[in-house]
């Protein structure tokens, strides 16, 4: 006679059907919504933070300062005014950079949020979902920290460089706003020299 076989539990098969469906879907959240929060931040570069090229040796004395979290170097000398103030302009363009990192971060962090809110059930197991408060927080926290930095950089080491891809019409508005700011540069210079406050 065979031996008897132990009738598995009616619960098992779909547990595990449920758990591969959340897994599946966090997969497939975190690769198709870091690329779009990469697209976004290079379209929002592109367009919103123009940086100025600067020639080798445009700084004649640099200083080391020290953040909260890191030291970095400063120019404290140039070698002429023109290119203070590109310099100049080139650090506005960081601070604006690392506002967008933050804003990602955040947009990233509520759009979770608000998915995990109105669909629990993409996330979470069926149940209780007002025990998963606290879980929903930090995980909308830790997918705004993927989605907003993480995936982008991946994106960015192994996607080819955004002038070679994006629409042309962007990399237009890029130099036209970068010729722009060289012309106000300009502006400032001539000002400057007429007034006897340049170099």
């Amino acid at each position: 006679m065979g031996v008897a076989r132990k009738p598995l539990s009616s619960d098992a098969e779909p547990m595990n059907i449920i758990e591969k469906h959340l897994q599946l879907f966090l997969l497939f959240y975190m690769i198709i919504g870091g690329f779009f929060f990469y697209v976004m931040g290079i379209t929002i570069d592109t367009i919103f933070v123009p940086t100025i090229e600067q020639p080798e040796g445009f700084c004649e004395e640099w200083t080391e300062r020290a953040f909260r979290w890191h030291r970095a170097q400063d120019c404290v000398k140039f070698d002429n005014y023109l290119e203070e103030l590109k310099y100049k302009h080139n650090k506005r363009m960081e601070k604006r950079s690392t506002q967008k990192v933050l804003f990602l971060f955040l947009l990233a962090t509520g759009v979770t949020f608000v998915l995990m809110v109105l669909r629990p059930t993409l996330f979470f197991e069926k149940g209780n979902y007002l025990r998963y408060t606290t879980g929903i927080i930090a995980t909308a926290v830790l997918m705004g920290v993927v989605l907003g930095f993480m995936m982008p950089i991946i994106y960015q080491a192994l996607l080819p460089a955004p002038s070679d891809w994006l629409p042309q019409e962007f990399m237009e508005i890029r130099r036209a706003r970068t010729e722009l700011i060289l012309n106000e540069i300009a502006e400032r210079v001539q000002l400057a020299s007429q007034e006897g406050k340049g170099p």
